[in-house]
């Protein structure tokens, strides 16, 4: 039987460990699998039936660098001599120094380094040197993988277990629309649309959020937003929340999504045959969302906009309306299946081997 440690690095979201859990998923029940991050998320975890453990990452531990690293070091060794995995898998794009150590003090332990593209070009290469610390690479791939100009996407074929898109939840895993609306306290009719752009303020029209709710309250469409997009602050008008994850088991709830473009509410919303208006986060330090998105709008799988405000959100919402069910079935045409269970499958031949 073998042993996974499945460690997540600290994102802005929680795609890292989400990434994890969908190969945790496709993992032989009889596997061992267990369960680090450094995301404050991470008790979402305990619903998978998984282990777990939170790991402060530097920021969040108000620790120098240096002795952050020593003290990352020295937890993740601990947790190597305790766990003893046949194979520790490390989703992000930036491998922390002390995990180099923490490994070798554990020889048996096999590594894979999860690592998805789209890094915005001439960043992060000297991360790529540290695909020696590891036995072996695996790369979810992206729909919008021909706009890649980032660093991984020169690394030759044969260094790296390239894979299709990975999300969490397949189609046929999603629930039926009925099911999804009642599970999230939502009204049974009418149209609903999912609006995921991060922190924002939903009763000013100046921010994102704000724009996107007023043009389709005006249309006469529901507006569903995660409770953290609103940053708990008060809210006007037909606005419902969602609470639940992982939020893709129930996309059928929804009649349109107006998201960011990160990796995976890019690939779910997609996967999933929900029209979608894209709207790229232009802060992110490396995920490039603006090449992710106009590839999507170029193929003709998603509208894409760089803002909503100035009265640019209304015109948005009635194109999608009209053209969301032609855009929704020309991504699923080019959707190559979910890579998650070859990537799965790879991880467990590496652990096979320690």
């Amino acid at each position: 039987m073998s042993s996974v440690l499945l460690l997540s690095s600290n994102g802005a979201g929680m795609g890292h460990l989400t990434r994890l859990l969908a190969y945790a998923r496709r993992m032989p029940p009889e596997v061992r699998r267990h369960v680090v991050s450094l995301s404050q998320a991470v008790p979402v975890v305990e619903a998978e039936g998984l282990p777990w453990e939170y790991l402060a990452s530097q920021g969040a531990s108000g620790l120098r660098p240096a002795a952050w690293r020593r003290l990352f070091a020295e937890q993740v060794g601990e947790i190597l001599h305790r766990v003893d995995p046949d194979v520790l898998v490390f989703d992000g794009t930036h491998p922390y120094s002390g995990l180099d150590e923490a490994l070798a003090a554990h020889s048996r332990t096999r590594a894979v380094w999860s690592r998805r593209g789209m890094w915005r070009a001439g960043r992060n290469t000297d991360q790529l040197e540290k695909a020696a610390w590891f036995d072996a690479v695996v790369e979810p791939g992206d729909l919008s993988a021909a706009a890649d100009r980032g660093a991984t996407a020169t690394v030759p074929d044969e260094a790296v277990l390239r894979v299709p898109p990975v999300t969490l939840v397949d189609a046929g895993q999603a629930h039926a629309r009925a099911a999804s609306r009642a599970a999230l306290g939502l009204p049974a009719e009418g149209t609903l649309a999912l609006v995921s752009l991060g922190a924002g303020n939903i009763n000013d029209t100046d921010d994102e959020v704000g724009a996107a709710a007023a043009a389709l309250t005006e249309r006469g469409v529901g507006v569903c937003v995660t409770a953290p997009a609103i940053a708990e602050r008060a809210y006007a008008g037909d606005v419902h929340l969602v609470r639940h994850f992982p939020l893709s088991e129930h996309y059928r709830a929804f009649d349109l999504v107006v998201a960011a473009a990160g990796y995976n509410s890019f690939h779910e919303s997609l996967r999933l045959g929900v029209p979608t208006l894209l709207v790229p986060n232009r802060q992110t330090s490396l995920d490039d969302q603006e090449a992710r998105a106009r590839e999507a709008a170029r193929q003709g799988w998603a509208l894409v906009a760089p803002t909503l405000t100035g009265g640019a959100a209304g015109p948005l919402v009635d194109e999608l309306l009209a053209r969301g069910g032609e855009l929704a079935a020309a991504a699923l045409d080019a959707d190559p299946g979910n890579g998650a269970q070859a990537a799965a499958d790879h991880i467990l031949a590496v652990a096979g081997a320690a």
